[in-house]
C-alpha cells in the first residue's frame, strides 16, 4: 500500500506541475499579446491572442482581445466570429458585445449592430465606447436625434475620447449647425493639437457660420499640419476671399496651383479674383488658362467674353457669343444684352 500511495502523489506532484506550466503559457502568451496591442502592433498581437485560443478554447478574454486587434486590422468578419466565440462563453462581457456590434456595423448590418451595441449599454452603461458606437450606426441610418443623445452621453463619460466629438461635429455640420460643429472641432484641436483633419473641420465650421477671420486662423494651421491637403488650401483661399483679403485669396489658390496646376476650379476663382480687383488682363490669361483645361466650360468662356467687357474690348468680347450661344442661351443673353449698351 505504501508503494501505491507513493506512486499516486508522485502522479498528482507531476499533474500539478504540467497545469501550472500550462497556465503560465496561456498567461504568457495574454501578456505578450497585451503589450503588442498597447504598442499598436495589432497583426502581431492578432497572432498571439490566435495562439492563446488554440491553447485554450475557453478563454473568453483572449477571444475578446483577438476580436479587438482584427477590428483595429478591418478584418471585420473575423472580428465578429470572435466576439460571438467570446460572449458565447460569458455572457457578462460588455467589451466583446462591443466588439461584435462594431464588426457588424462595419460590415454593413447595422440593424444586428445596433442590437449588439445595446446590449453592451445594457450590461454596461457607462461603457463611453458603446455609447459612441451606437451614435455612429444611428447616424449611418439618419436617426439624427438618438444618435446626438448617444454621442452626447459617450462625451459626458469620457471627455478626452475624441470619437464622439468627431462624429458630434460631422452630425452638425450635417444638420447646418456650424456654431455647434465649431465647439465640437475646438475641443478637438485641445484634445489633439497635431491633427490637421481637427483644424480642418473646425476652419470649414467657421467658414458656413461666417465667422470668416476663426476660419482663416484654423484652415491657416491645418495646412501648416498637412501642406499636402489641398483642399485645406482651397478652403483658406475661398474664405479669404469672402473676408475680402483678395490679395492673399489669389496668393493662396496660386500656392494650390503650384501643387496642381490642371486644377480648373483654382484658376477659375482666380480670375474671379483678378477681376475683382481690375486686373484685367491677368484674369483673361487666367480664364483662358481654365478654357484649355475645360474647353467647353460656359462659366469660362462667359468669365473672359464678360472681363473683355470690363476692358471696354466689345469686338473681341463678341467672338465669344456663337461659342456661349452654343454652351449656355441664359449667359449668351445677358452677354448679347451687355454688348447691345
Amino acid at each position: 500500500m505504501k508503494t501505491i500511495f507513493t506512486l499516486s502523489l508522485a502522479v498528482i506532484v507531476l499533474f500539478s506541475a504540467m497545469q501550472a506550466v500550462a497556465q503560465d503559457a496561456g498567461t504568457s502568451l495574454f501578456d505578450k499579446g497585451v503589450k503588442l496591442a498597447d504598442a499598436k502592433k495589432f497583426k502581431e498581437a492578432a497572432e498571439v491572442f490566435l495562439q492563446a485560443v488554440q491553447k485554450d478554447p475557453t478563454d473568453s478574454v483572449s477571444f475578446k482581445y483577438l476580436s479587438y486587434c482584427q477590428i483595429e486590422l478591418a478584418q471585420y468578419d473575423k472580428a465578429v466570429e470572435s466576439a460571438r466565440k467570446a460572449v458565447s462563453l460569458d455572457s457578462s462581457e460588455y467589451v466583446a458585445y462591443n466588439n461584435l456590434g462594431w464588426g457588424l456595423v462595419m460590415l454593413g448590418q447595422v440593424d444586428d449592430g445596433i442590437a449588439e451595441l445595446r446590449t453592451a449599454i445594457k450590461i454596461n452603461p457607462s461603457y463611453a465606447l458603446a455609447h459612441n458606437n451606437l451614435g455612429y450606426a444611428l447616424l449611418k441610418q439618419g436617426r439624427d436625434d438618438e444618435a446626438l443623445t448617444e454621442l452626447k452621453t459617450a462625451t459626458a463619460l469620457d471627455s478626452n475620447d475624441k470619437r464622439p466629438h468627431i462624429n458630434l461635429g460631422e452630425l452638425y455640420v450635417r444638420k447646418g449647425k456650424y456654431h455647434e460643429a465649431a465647439a465640437e472641432y475646438e475641443t478637438l484641436t485641445r484634445l489633439d493639437p497635431n491633427s490637421a483633419s481637427n483644424f480642418s473641420g473646425l476652419g470649414y465650421a467657421y467658414m458656413n457660420a461666417g465667422e470668416y477671420e476663426k476660419a482663416i486662423i484654423a484652415l491657416q494651421q491645418a495646412v501648416t499640419l498637412d501642406p499636402k491637403d489641398l483642399e485645406n488650401l482651397r478652403h483658406l483661399g475661398m474664405v479669404q476671399s469672402s473676408a475680402g483679403r483678395k490679395e492673399e485669396a489669389i496668393a493662396t489658390f496660386r500656392q494650390l496651383l503650384i501643387a496642381k496646376p490642371k486644377d480648373f476650379d483654382a484658376l477659375m476663382s482666380v480670375a474671379l479674383l483678378q477681376v475683382q480687383t481690375a486686373r484685367y488682363d491677368d484674369a483673361i490669361a487666367s480664364g483662358k488658362e481654365a478654357l484649355e483645361i475645360k474647353p467647353n466650360s460656359e462659366k469660362a468662356v462667359f468669365l473672359v467674353a464678360m472681363t473683355y467687357m470690363e476692358k471696354r474690348d466689345k469686338e473681341t468680347a463678341r467672338t465669344y457669343l456663337p461659342r456661349l450661344k452654343e454652351l449656355d442661351e441664359n449667359l449668351a443673353k445677358i452677354l448679347e444684352k451687355a454688348l447691345d449698351k
